[in-house]
């Protein structure tokens, strides 16, 4: 689970980019950022170092991103800085876009098959999903070869196994319990 401190942060500027009207835009920065710290390790190790002094830290943040992003992100790094809380950062931009997608009512399907699907069982699953969730559901299809046949969906928590394979060891558990 989350740090409290990480959802905290990340809420406080997700408030902010609702009352800018810029959720969208700040989701897309904070995956910007998370996307530079992720390429380059550098920056994230700079912060990081405990003999670096403070004000340093807040001018490597502020070089790294000032006018590349909304300066709410630099100012929120330094105010986490200031508090000792850079190894929170990252957290704070991946949870930025679990309320994104909250806010927005999306959704990410994982749907596994052994094989493509035709585009027309993918809209049909889609849409059903979304209307079992109320939310716009975007599919990321994965090919799973131990499946044999069927599909089996993941989303929001949940899953659904219309595979064969599950099918099957459904199937072996009913047979081996009628024997005890």
């Amino acid at each position: 689970m989350e740090k409290l401190a990480v959802l905290r942060y990340a809420k406080a500027l997700f408030e902010i980019a609702k009352e800018k009207n810029a959720v969208a835009e700040y989701n897309q920065a904070a995956k910007d950022i998370l996307f530079a710290l992720e390429q380059d390790k550098t920056i994230m190790s700079v912060i990081s170092h405990p003999g670096m002094p403070r004000k340093d830290k807040i001018d490597a943040i502020n070089a790294a991103f000032t006018g590349r992003v909304p300066e709410d992100f630099t100012g929120l790094f330094a105010l986490m800085l200031k508090r000792g809380r850079e190894g929170d950062i990252e957290g704070v931009l991946r949870h930025m876009d679990i309320l994104y997608k909250e806010y927005s009512r999306l959704a990410v399907a994982k749907l596994f098959s052994p094989e493509e699907l035709p585009e027309a069982k993918i809209t049909e699953i889609r849409n059903h999903l979304s209307k079992k969730l109320d939310k716009t559901i975007h599919i990321e299809k994965i090919i799973d070869k131990t499946l044999i046949a069927g599909f089996r969906v993941e989303v929001d928590g949940f899953v659904f196994d219309a595979s064969t394979k599950n099918q099957m060891n459904r199937l072996k558990k009913e047979l081996l319990g009628s024997f005890y």
